[in-house]
């Protein structure tokens, strides 16, 4: 992993969260609005997105989408199929994003948009066949405005995620887990065999230099 090209990177990705006016993108064949200070999937720094978006399987049922930003991983998975997706973020500005992307494609009847802090806001009985992951990567204590997007200071936040998710994860449930050079790969191994998960498969990509990853995991 070049570290140097990381950090530029990661810099560059916080410039764009907070200059970048509101606009529309296309984002795998859909059109979304992006504002100003969310999540830029339209962003070269933003991989992560695209390939876990990329990997959403047809109809894969209901779908907890977490840390949705945009609104976008909601949304593709009800384009693939899936019969009812939550959304949740901790961010207002995201939830909003998310909420116009929604009625933008018209499917309020299908996502719901919900604020939540992981799991605070999620009913016991809330039960889901996929659970996307699209929190923080990077394990440092970085500050900024916008740290709650890209950092995860011992991967607290994915501590919690992985400790939480198997009680609202049905039997045959999978997670989708993006990593690579921009996270903490050893911390996040660490955390699947603590919380006794099985690595079901590992895709890799490379783009601008950098090795991504997601990992699908299971119960």
């Amino acid at each position: 992993m070049d570290k140097n090209k990381s950090h530029k990177n990661t810099l560059n990705f916080i410039k764009d969260i907070q200059t970048r006016e509101r606009r529309v993108t296309d984002f795998l064949g859909e059109k979304f609005i992006i504002n100003k200070n969310v999540f830029p999937i339209d962003s070269p720094f933003s991989f992560s997105s695209k390939m876990t978006a990329k990997r959403i399987w047809e109809n894969s049922g209901v779908v907890l989408d977490i840390g949705t930003g945009t609104g976008v991983q909601a949304i593709i998975a009800v384009k693939k199929g899936a019969n009812k997706v939550l959304a949740i973020d901790i961010d207002d500005n995201a939830l909003l994003n998310a909420r116009e992307n929604v009625e933008f494609h018209k499917l309020n009847e299908i996502v719901e948009v919900r604020k939540s802090n992981l799991f605070d806001n999620v009913e016991r009985d809330e039960m889901f066949d996929l659970i996307i992951s699209q929190i923080p990567l990077s394990n440092v204590d970085y500050n900024s405005s916008v740290g709650h997007f890209l950092f995860d200071a011992d991967f607290k936040i994915y501590e919690r995620l992985l400790r939480e998710a198997k009680n609202h994860l049905n039997r045959n449930g999978k997670i989708l887990i993006p990593s690579g050079d921009v996270a903490d790969e050893v911390r996040l191994n660490e955390l699947i065999k603590k919380f006794e998960y099985k690595i079901i498969k590992v895709e890799k990509e490379i783009y601008e230099g950098l090795v991504w990853k997601l990992y699908i995991i299971g119960l």
